[in-house]
């Protein structure tokens, strides 16, 4: 066979290849941004009482968010950041990495005493939930299903109780 025909062939495979797998990680990154939206859309219908009740309502600003192998300017994963806020405390949904490994930090105002807490929110690949996962310094609890209950147990440390 000519080599030249060869590096042809060759060039051509390398670029059917390079299609391929830009057209897989496009594909990864529109079901990312996906189940973020519906993330967005649970948490919106948990709470839609208190928004009815005019107690709180959602902002939306646009995110950038990393990924490996991405510098923050160069980052594809353009998506959005979500938060409300319960009596003065900010509540976001940030998220932090895209994909496979990716997670959306839960940011609650006022929940931690000492700021030592992190929330995050990972997707369960194999049921498509979200767990939720609390860091204290270094140590890590077990994931926990993010559940409407678990979410208004966790938002009402941030309320002041009062006896009434």
């Amino acid at each position: 066979m000519d080599e030249i025909q060869r590096l042809s062939e060759l060039l051509a495979a390398n670029q059917r290849y390079e299609e391929q797998k830009q057209q897989r990680f496009q594909d990864d990154l529109a079901q990312w941004n996906a189940s973020i939206d519906a993330l967005y859309a649970q948490v919106e219908s948990w709470l839609q009482p208190l928004v009815d009740a005019q107690q709180t309502h959602f902002e939306y600003e646009p995110h950038l968010a990393q990924g490996r192998g991405y510098p923050d300017e160069n980052s594809p994963f353009m998506t959005r950041r979500m938060s409300f806020f319960l009596g003065g405390h900010e509540v976001a949904f940030v998220p932090e990495a895209m994909g496979s490994k990716g997670q959306v930090s839960l940011a609650v105002a006022g929940l931690s005493l000492h700021g030592q807490e992190k929330y995050t929110l990972q997707l369960d690949p194999m049921r498509r939930d979200w767990l939720l996962k609390k860091s204290v310094g270094v140590k890590d609890s077990e994931p926990l299903a993010f559940t409407a209950d678990y979410f208004g147990k966790l938002l009402q440390a941030v309320v002041p109780q009062r006896q009434g």
